[in-house]
């Protein structure tokens, strides 16, 4: 296109007697080139009158010879300046078009690595947690062939990254697996977990080695001090528990001695003498029913003697009362009837 572009330019020429001009105005000049005084300055004055007026004279008609002789460059210099415009409105138009095909070109390069990057994750068996690998970058005009597939480069450098992936999947999964059998080797009664060693999992080998070393040593010393309160803990249990059976003991040969006592103090008289002064007001009490009898079974009737020690003030109901609420606080509920035989009424 530049090659049709034709210029004719023929320069201005504009003659005027400037150097006659120029030494006739100096001559002037030069006549009142002294210090004015009251003889000159009338005429000092008109000169200066006369030269502002060709002054002007010089303006004007530099300005009309200039815009002749500019005429045709200006018209010039305006057609030039709308074929470059022109050219502009072609071009923007242009690069709008390119803009759009980039654009739409790293979209497709984008949808064709997001969808080889899944097709890798699964064939490599990356699970999710460890599923990082980033694409953006390839996402380029050249990670598309000129038939719309995925160029051969960008491939390589996403299966690089996916591969990592799976570098750090299986070495995780190894690091876990070799756990529990080295928590068993350092000594530990539980193996660690990976709540225990998530803070440095993916550490180098060597950092990860002697964080986790440091966390055994640390465990094994926390396991130690657990230990011994445990078996402390044990033996102050088993101690009370001695004492707890030698009070028990006590009591029980206490409660012997004391029964013992009584029936010595006790003449031997059968308990039918005393029973009927007490059959009259065991009548007029409210007895419980029994409860019905169940196929298969029938009612027994289960006599029990409990001896107590009871001021001489406590009466016959008050005893009863006590004993039947401490046997229904046990969960014995089928009470009959309440006998209370005094040692001075057995006597």
């Amino acid at each position: 296109m530049q090659e049709l572009i034709t210029i004719n330019n023929t320069p201005a020429l504009v003659e005027v007697n400037f150097e006659e001009l120029k030494k006739h105005l100096a001559t002037e000049l030069e006549k009142y080139n002294v210090v004015v005084t009251q003889d000159t300055v009338k005429d000092a004055k008109a000169l200066a009158t006369e030269l502002n007026k060709t002054k002007g004279e010089i303006a004007k008609r530099k300005k009309e010879e200039y815009d002749r002789a500019t005429a045709g460059a200006n018209q010039f210099k305006d057609g030039m300046k709308e074929l470059e415009a022109m050219i502009d409105v072609g071009r923007k138009g242009l690069l709008e078009q390119v803009q759009k095909f980039e654009d739409e070109t790293r979209q497709l390069a984008a949808d064709l690595l997001r969808e080889k990057r899944s097709e890798m994750w699964e064939s490599f068996g990356v699970t999710e947690e460890f599923q990082s690998a980033q694409f953006d970058d390839l996402a380029n005009l050249s990670a598309v062939t000129a038939k719309g597939n995925l160029a051969a480069g960008a491939r390589t450098k996403l299966e690089s990254r996916v591969n990592a992936d799976k570098a750090l999947q299986d070495q995780t999964e190894m690091r876990l697996l070799k756990l529990e059998n080295q928590s068993y080797k350092a000594g530990l009664s539980a193996p660690l977990t990976r709540s225990h060693v998530e803070h440095f999992l993916f550490d180098e080998d060597d950092t990860y080695q002697q964080k986790l070393d440091a966390l055994m040593k640390s465990e094994l010393g926390r396991e130690e001090v657990a230990q011994n309160a445990m078996r402390a803990k044990m033996e102050r249990e088993q101690q009370e528990k001695a004492q707890a059976e030698q009070r028990r003991h006590g009591r029980e040969e206490r409660a012997a001695a004391a029964q013992a006592e009584a029936q010595r103090t006790v003449p031997d008289q059968p308990e039918q003498e005393a029973a009927p002064e007490r059959a009259a007001p065991e009548a007029s009490k409210p007895q419980p029913e029994h409860e019905p009898a169940q196929p298969g079974r029938v009612p027994v009737t289960v006599q029990c003697t409990f001896n107590v020690n009871v001021t001489a003030s406590t009466t016959d109901e008050a005893i009863e009362a006590e004993l039947r609420r401490v046997l229904e606080k046990a969960g014995i509920k089928t009470l009959d009837t309440v006998e209370v035989i005094r040692q001075r009424e057995a006597a």
